[in-house]
């Protein structure tokens, strides 16, 4: 199953600022939210295994959560004052996608493209000190940034007819500490698609498009072309 919860916060809460203040935050409260489905022993990606999916959307009266998960969330945990709460059993509308139906989609992504990891390309992205993963993955803009969504739709089973692209702010998670320093580049795509292969599509919508899914990227959101 995949359920889509929509969390509201209140703003004048504490705790719902706290959460908000940026994406690593957010990630564990949803995998709190999703604790009574991950068991008490550790595993090596909870996210995963929750299936979670997030992204903030901004609405006319603030941010709204939009989180994707295998099983429901217990958004009780979230106590008084939180905020509201709405979710939404998903299965019956993937599993009605066909070949040939139109879709609106949204997809917030951090498009990249990764370089061979050579001196002379660490060099390039200004990590000569310590070149590590990120020493070799450069953020792509714009029409790159379009491309780039473009050729993953087609594997994800879209035949994309309209792309609306929007730079965001970046996905942060400074850790606990303060010293992770995690920064995504973050693109949002807008637009309309065809089906073209509704397994792929299922799969694309289930496990998420590209890197960054720890940090609000990469939940692929559907609708009927007529809402």
């Amino acid at each position: 199953m995949t359920w889509l919860t929509k969390i509201t916060p209140d703003l004048s809460s504490r705790r719902a600022r706290a959460a908000f203040s940026n994406a690593g935050e957010l990630h564990r409260l949803l995998i709190d939210l999703a604790s009574e489905h991950l068991g008490e022993k550790t595993m090596p990606s909870p996210r995963q295994h929750a299936g979670i999916l997030f992204r903030v959307d901004e609405a006319r009266t603030g941010p709204v959560l939009l989180a994707q998960s295998h099983g429901r969330l217990a958004v009780d945990r979230l106590g008084d004052g939180f905020g509201q709460a709405a979710e939404r059993d998903l299965a019956p509308f993937l599993a009605g996608l066909e070949k040939g139906r139109e879709v609106r989609y949204r997809l917030a992504a951090t498009p990249c493209k990764r370089l061979g990891k050579s001196e002379k390309n660490a060099e390039r992205l200004g990590e000569r000190a310590r070149p590590g993963v990120n020493a070799y993955t450069r953020p792509l803009y714009g029409a790159d940034a379009e491309q780039w969504w473009r050729e993953r739709a087609e594997r994800c089973g879209l035949e994309l007819r309209e792309v609306r692209s929007t730079g965001m702010g970046p996905a942060l998670d400074p850790g606990r500490s303060g010293r992770r320093k995690v920064r995504l580049h973050m693109t949002r795509f807008d637009g309309y698609a065809v089906v073209t292969d509704p397994e792929a599509v299922r799969g694309a919508v289930v496990e998420g498009v590209g890197r960054g899914k720890s940090f609000g990227c990469g939940m692929l959101s559907l609708a009927s072309a007529e809402w």
